[in-house]
């Protein structure tokens, strides 16, 4: 919702298939983080990966809201609001066996304008509601990746491991020739 500076309602606002773009934005964070997830269509009836896949994560997506507050001050840039989105999920991870290796919420949240540090305060970096709640989004899917319960239960390759790109050896033509 949008307030006015009164603090009526003033706009109404809707995300069209909530559920369609958290599931996007977590398959994007996911690969991003360098796994290989695929979409499912639905949950597995017992609930353990597809054949091929060695995890599989389920979500539900719990909150997912942006609030936008307008003030009676004026600034340079207009007049002065508050906002704050919060993207809320729950994550379970499963291996092939069906156990549970992971389970946890996570919150992503979003305040504009940030909190002033010292003396120092910011004018907000993000104005349309759309925006600060794209932001909470990849911040709950990226406090996923960060959580040690979900980094812990995936095989993680050394650095040792990891595949390097190897120059082709070339041909060159003598200078004697």
């Amino acid at each position: 919702m949008i307030y006015a500076a009164d603090g009526a309602p003033q706009t109404p606002l809707a995300v069209a298939d909530a559920a369609r773009a958290f599931n996007s934005g977590l398959i994007k964070g996911l690969a991003d983080a360098g796994l290989a997830p695929v979409a499912l269509d639905s949950n597995p009836g017992d609930g353990k990966p597809p054949e091929g896949s060695d995890f599989i994560i389920s979500s539900e997506l719990e909150q997912l809201e942006v609030n936008k507050r307008f003030g009676t001050n004026q600034t340079l840039h207009g007049q002065y609001f508050t906002m704050r989105a919060v993207a809320r999920a729950k994550f379970e991870l499963k291996n092939r066996d069906g156990a549970v290796l992971y389970s946890g919420e996570i919150s992503g949240i979003e305040n504009e304008p940030p909190n002033p540090v010292g003396a120092e305060v910011f004018l907000p970096l993000e104005t349309e509601p759309a925006e600060s709640l794209s932001v909470a989004l990849s911040r709950a899917v990226g406090s996923l990746m960060l959580q040690p319960g979900f980094r812990g239960a995936l095989p993680m390759r050394s650095v040792e491991a990891a595949p390097t790109a190897t120059p082709a050896p070339q041909s060159l033509p003598s200078p004697h020739h």
